[in-house]
């Protein structure tokens, strides 16, 4: 603890300026999908709404918010809505009740309102302890205090950081917590609350459960230990979700949504109707490497996320999911670290090549006309096939990822 307090000590004043900009684009940067963590925080702190999911799809279709959100906006887990409300009871006396009643009825306007700035820190004000929770915990990975203090400066001003929580809007910080959360704990040979942490964090994204089997097969040192923090880990996510399973529209929206499934469009066709998932491929190949094969737990969980990304049609603001492991990546092979620098030159690529809410006119709140912007990919693709450039991009990505997967592998950065 001494040392951690020093490391913060030694890099101050980079603390306070990756705060401060943390705290500058809180209020002027905005994407449409944070009305639904809004709206989510309103529904539970002012009108006791449970059942978000039952609620939103009795709406009658007059209604306003039905007309302007659509029926079924709200497509995240249970416990991200209590979470939510939580923190809408906590900042009630800050929050404008009005503001939320001319968010329902007038959004193409609400652009126009001065009170939007205010709302927008509020909504995302949350994300920063968690994002700090984040800088404390990766700092606790490592035990050489030159480390801990390169892991806490790249995470400051780690793009990623920035975006996903504080550009977009998304909780994504919170799932990340858990996870990094869960590897302090397994350090410290605390499985069964490591596994519980992978659970949490899993109740509020699901990406957390990916390294559920990795994480119980290390810490069980039989098959019966290995079932049981399994188990450990499977149990927040389930009883979360359990009271939500008699809803249709919770089943359709959330737990079988076309979001969950992604990972599993890459394929290899071996038959006209049947085909062979290359992420659960090699997921497996992984998980079997995992029985036989000792080494950094961390690693195992940056495999996994290097082939998700690798493979899958991601939203940009998901890399977060990454974010950490490239961290603890370039802080561990710095000899090593184009290869991070890559992969985030590959997702700002994607991501600009994706529809304007994810670029620029996610500062629509200073420059209203920002919203209406062409797509830079309508532009590009004037000149050059631009899914043939993002297929290439892609690629990219899924080739450095393999050469870091070999660096994992080996004990050292030799040549």
């Amino acid at each position: 603890m001494k040392e951690t307090k020093d490391v913060f000590k030694k890099i101050f004043p980079f603390l306070i300026l990756g705060i401060i900009i943390r705290l500058i684009l809180m209020p002027v940067t905005l994407h449409p999908d944070l009305w639904a963590v809004s709206f989510s925080e309103y529904l539970f702190a002012y009108k006791g709404v449970i059942n978000i999911y039952d609620y939103l799809a009795t709406l009658p279709q007059s209604s306003a918010l039905v007309q302007n959100y659509g029926q079924n906006f709200f497509s995240y887990p249970p416990l991200s809505h209590f979470t939510f409300g939580l923190f809408g009871l906590i900042f009630k006396p800050l929050f404008n009740s009005s503001f939320f009643n001319s968010l329902d009825v007038n959004l193409p306007n609400v652009l126009n309102d001065s009170r939007v700035y205010l709302h927008l820190f509020l909504v995302k004000l949350p994300y920063l302890f968690f994002d700090i929770g984040v800088l404390i915990l990766l700092s606790g990975l490592f035990d050489e205090p030159k480390k801990k203090q390169k892991a806490v400066v790249l995470w400051l001003f780690m793009p990623l950081a920035f975006y996903t929580s504080f550009m977009v809007g998304q909780f994504d910080i919170i799932p990340v917590f858990f996870t990094i959360l869960s590897l302090c704990l397994a350090k410290k040979n605390k499985w069964e609350w490591a596994a519980i942490s992978l659970g949490i964090g899993g109740a509020y994204k699901m990406f957390p459960l990916f390294f559920l089997p990795f994480l119980a097969i290390y810490g069980g040192k039989k098959a019966s230990e290995t079932i049981k923090l399994f188990i450990f880990g499977l149990l927040p996510y389930f009883l979360t979700i359990f009271p939500f399973l008699g809803s249709p529209f919770f089943r359709q929206n959330v737990l079988f949504s076309t979001q969950s499934q992604k990972m599993l469009f890459a394929r290899l066709s071996v038959s006209g109707a049947e085909y062979l998932s290359v992420f659960i491929m090699f997921y497996i190949f992984f998980l079997g490497i995992a029985v036989y094969k000792r080494m950094e737990l961390w690693k195992f969980f940056t495999l996994i996320m290097l082939l998700f990304f690798s493979v899958t049609h991601y939203h940009p603001q998901w890399f977060l999911w990454l974010a950490p492991f490239l961290v603890i990546f370039w802080v561990e092979y710095p000899k090593s670290k184009i290869f991070p620098a890559i992969l985030l030159t590959c997702w700002f690529l994607i991501t600009i090549l994706f529809e304007p809410s994810l670029s620029i006119s996610l500062f629509a709140p200073l420059e209203k006309n920002l919203q209406n912007v062409v797509s830079l990919s309508q532009t590009v693709n004037k000149y050059y096939d631009v899914f043939l450039f993002k297929s290439l991009v892609r690629s990219v990505f899924a080739g450095v990822s393999l050469t870091m997967a070999v660096l994992l592998f080996k004990k050292d950065e030799s040549r």
